[in-house]
């Protein structure tokens, strides 16, 4: 097994460990990455040197848990435990002293037997088996998912800077030239949805994900979003980018690439831009 992206040859690999493949290294180019460095170089700093304030928060993790689920359904059930409602740990007006100890010991008891897994409430596991199912049994995304490779790890060199770059494909489907990409979303109707294409800058993963195929000769016709609802009815939706949002995701990378490279040659991080900027009130206020 590899302890870096970086001890990897260039290509498509199967098997890497989430670990492995998500754990940031200086000057690797991934979506990310890009994200930090766009946001400013002094955050890409700060979260290369393990140092920024931003933790997992819970929309991210609850993500992460749907993406196993739908994906990955085998690493999901040996990774994921379901917590139950061990009530409350201290004593209240509702709780006796001895209630919630009891209570205390059946959830260290609870967390020493699942020890090394990650934890999901009731609530949250509820939902994702719920979404899970609503993306099955949807007459396109269904058929999307039953076919294809899952978690297929991508490392390529940026022709224009020498820069590593890596994406992971959540599924790949070679018969219809397919990358999908799982979203959980609270709406996933277009209007909602293309709002969230812009401020998670999706259409940069959509560039950077076909620039490695590209790279590596990979059948890439369609970039597709399979976005599911975390609430009952669980709704989904697919969507593709159009031929403006692709260009504009091509656009936006390349800056963000070109930016990075040019920090991590003069070691230089810099934050916001320096002076006084006029602001304005945005137009729904």
């Amino acid at each position: 097994m590899v302890d870096s992206i970086l001890d990897l040859p260039n290509g498509v690999h199967r098997d890497v460990a989430p670990a492995v493949y998500h754990a940031p290294a200086l000057g690797v180019v991934s979506k990310t990455a890009l994200d930090k460095i766009h946001r400013s170089p002094a955050h890409y700093k700060a979260w290369l040197d393990g140092t920024d304030a931003e933790e997992s928060s819970e929309a991210l993790e609850f993500g992460a848990a749907f993406h196993c689920a739908l994906l990955e359904p085998d690493r999901f059930a040996a990774e994921y435990a379901i917590a139950p409602d061990f009530g409350d740990t201290r004593k209240t007006d509702k709780t006796t002293k001895e209630d919630a100890k009891a209570n205390k010991t059946r959830r260290d008891e609870w967390r020493t037997a699942n020890a090394g897994k990650q934890p999901l409430d009731a609530f949250d596991a509820n939902c994702i088996a719920g979404m899970v199912a609503a993306v099955r049994q949807h007459p396109l995304a269904g058929k999307m998912i039953r076919d294809g490779v899952s978690e297929l790890t991508l490392k390529w060199r940026d022709s224009e800077t020498g820069l590593t770059c890596k994406s992971r494909l959540d599924r790949y489907v070679e018969g219809h030239a397919m990358i999908l990409d799982a979203k959980s979303t609270l709406d996933a109707r277009w209007e909602a949805f293309r709002k969230d294409i812009a401020k998670w800058r999706y259409h940069v993963q959509d560039a950077l994900y076909r620039s490695a195929a590209v790279e590596l000769g990979i059948p890439v016709q369609y970039f597709v979003f399979l976005a599911c609802e975390k609430l009952p009815p669980y709704a989904v939706a697919t969507y593709t980018l159009d031929a403006d949002g692709i260009g504009r995701g091509y656009s936006a990378a390349r800056a963000d690439i070109d930016l990075l490279a040019t920090c991590v040659r003069d070691n230089v991080w810099p934050g916001y831009p320096v002076g006084i900027k006029e602001i304005e009130l945005p137009p729904w206020a």
